[in-house]
């Protein structure tokens, strides 16, 4: 674990030491300022801030992902016992990035009476977004060169825009009789979808723990997957 940490101090030092760093601080600047420029409830803050702030964490692992993709961190990777510790760094070190300005972005606009949140009810935001982010973290490990495998991040990033789409344009889909994909989108979707709006709606039932259950497995069959591929990897000649 204190290897892990070290890697996270150094992977995030990197990220905020070069221009790269702006990104995320610039992203979520930009995000505060629009998306509560007419002001937001709670129930309107807990999904639109997490999938935003949850897009922010996807962009910040990549980012670190791009530090750690470096020859300059070969070395490092080289004295690990395992490579899936170099991965739990960054997906950690997101986290941690990713939390400090969620937390930025809530306070200020809680100062600025531009978000009201409810109390202890509140505090649901905790779990649920640290479950869609860490999600959001472990795919973001499949997105990136630093593990991919003869293109299969290219694979990825087909795959999740195709089921954007698709969930976009569930209502095309069926009236062009394509239910059965509209049903296998809306299944692949549930878990993350039930998690928000169920907390939206400050249901933390039955449905609500499933959810996050499915969330964090996700999460752990992703980071797993990422492991292995990045584990046997011939870093010297990447593609």
């Amino acid at each position: 674990m204190s290897r892990t940490w070290a890697l996270t101090v150094f992977l995030v030092q990197g990220l905020f030491g070069s221009l790269a760093g702006i990104v995320p601080l610039a992203a979520a600047l930009a995000f505060g300022l629009i998306a509560f420029e007419y002001g937001m409830d709670q129930s309107q803050f807990v999904v639109v801030a997490g999938i935003g702030i949850g897009t922010i964490c996807l962009l910040t692992t990549l980012l670190l992902e791009g530090r750690a993709n470096r020859a300059s961190s070969y070395p490092l990777v080289a004295r690990l016992h395992h490579r899936a510790e170099l991965l739990g760094a960054v997906v950690l070190g997101s986290l941690c990035i990713t939390t400090v300005l969620a937390s930025l972005i809530t306070l200020t606009n809680l100062l600025t009476h531009r978000l009201t949140l409810d109390w202890p009810s509140a505090l649901w935001l905790v779990p649920t977004w640290l479950a869609f982010w860490l999600f959001v973290a472990a795919l973001s490990l499949l997105l990136s060169p630093l593990t991919s495998r003869e293109g299969s991040h290219l694979v990825g990033y087909t795959l999740l825009v195709a089921l954007l789409v698709a969930s976009d344009r569930r209502a095309w889909l069926a009236s062009h009789r394509q239910e059965w994909l509209v049903r296998v989108v809306t299944k692949i979707l549930w878990p993350f979808s039930t998690l928000l709006s169920t907390a939206s709606a400050a249901s933390h039932g039955q449905s609500y723990w499933i959810a996050l259950t499915l969330t964090l497995a996700c999460a752990g069959v992703l980071f797993s997957l990422a492991a292995t591929l990045f584990e046997t990897k011939d870093l010297l000649w990447a593609e």
